[in-house]
């Protein structure tokens, strides 16, 4: 079937980058190559929870994660998922997976890959005053990955623009954080454009998994406040079928990746 390349650009906003996709270079790449949908987030709009849901084609009723016990590093996710992910279906079926940085849990899934001695807590989360080195070493390292040995599926986690919106634009005031904020949306969209133009994958999808901080929603589990986001995610693939919620990810990959299930 070729090759299928999974790019989850976390905490990208549809509503955002459709507006203010002007300001982007990058966004022109895809917007000649790609079709795109706002994919609406049916599911608690936190990151290791809509995670589980694409990658399992569940949601997390089912597959049991339900946000975060805590945020500080190195954390820890609510619940732990009963359901196999895609790659380890994937994997029994004899396909060859690398799945890079993916937080459905605590430590970030790492398979058939490494992340070279560097420390992964700071690949998932980077700190402030080194987001741009750390962004940078990552893209590295995954590129790294990718060009040793042969793969069918592969799926990497990048914490732009989410970690760059909480660190340098948390609110949109005035035209100079709007330029910030379009940067970092650029950059992460440089990055996912990169992977796509060096290795050819046949078939590509590009997805984030929420858009900005919420200020008007917010969920208790266990007695744990969940700091939820907007539902505006965005998928972008090179493909008739994009996924419009986060279940329609896991099918997109079986579909693509030639995984029957029956």
């Amino acid at each position: 079937m070729g090759k299928v390349l999974v790019i989850v650009l976390d905490g990208m906003s549809f509503v955002f980058l459709n507006t203010f996709k002007w300001f982007m270079a990058s966004a022109d790449f895809f917007w000649s190559n790609a079709k795109r949908r706002l994919m609406y987030i049916d599911d608690v709009p936190i990151t290791p929870t809509v995670l589980c849901t694409m990658f399992t084609g569940r949601y997390s009723d089912e597959h049991g994660v339900k946000g975060f016990r805590t945020l500080d590093k190195p954390g820890a996710v609510l619940g732990e998922c009963r359901l196999p992910f895609v790659w380890n279906i994937a994997a029994a079926r004899g396909f060859r997976v690398k799945v890079m940085n993916v937080p459905v849990k605590i430590p970030t899934v790492w398979i058939n890959t490494s992340t070279y001695g560097h420390d992964w807590v700071d690949l998932w989360l980077p700190p402030r005053d080194q987001f741009s080195r750390y962004i940078a070493l990552l893209h590295s390292i995954v590129k790294r990955n990718l060009d040793e040995g042969k793969w069918d599926l592969a799926i990497v986690w990048y914490p732009v623009p989410d970690q760059a919106h909480h660190h340098f634009f948390p609110a949109i005031t005035n035209e100079r954080l709007l330029r910030i904020a379009c940067q970092w949306y650029d950059y992460a969209l440089s990055l996912a454009r990169d992977l796509i133009e060096t290795y050819r994958p046949r078939y590509w999808l590009v997805v984030s998994d929420h858009g900005f901080s919420s200020d008007f929603e917010e969920y208790y589990f266990e007695g744990v406040k969940q700091h939820v986001h907007v539902r505006d995610g965005v998928a972008m693939a090179n493909t008739e079928f994009v996924p419009t919620k986060p279940v329609e990810v896991f099918h997109w990959i079986c579909r693509y990746l030639g995984l029957s299930l029956s």
